[in-house]
């Protein structure tokens, strides 16, 4: 008989899992779907700490995130957060 192993991913693992499988990176979610909002998560939880989110060049300006179509502000939060 075969052993099977437990893997246990964390939640970026996770969300690298599914978007590399389900081909999220080149098909962005919606900020509904993805349940964006422009105030930070739980525990003061932003994009700005999130592995997902790059940067704009000038601060002034929204970033960009790599799971959700159109701008995102690094004080935003979506269900997606994962800590750098």
């Amino acid at each position: 008989m075969l052993k099977r192993r437990r893997v246990t991913l964390g939640l970026g693992g996770f969300v690298w899992l599914a978007t590399t499988r389900l081909g999220v990176a080149n098909n962005p979610a919606s900020r509904q779907d993805a349940q964006y909002q422009a105030a930070p998560g739980p525990g003061g939880a932003d994009c700005a700490t999130c592995q997902f989110y790059l940067p704009a060049p000038n601060p002034a300006l929204p970033g960009r995130c790599q799971l959700i179509a159109g701008p995102v502000g690094p004080r935003g939060y979506c269900d997606f957060y994962a800590p750098r």
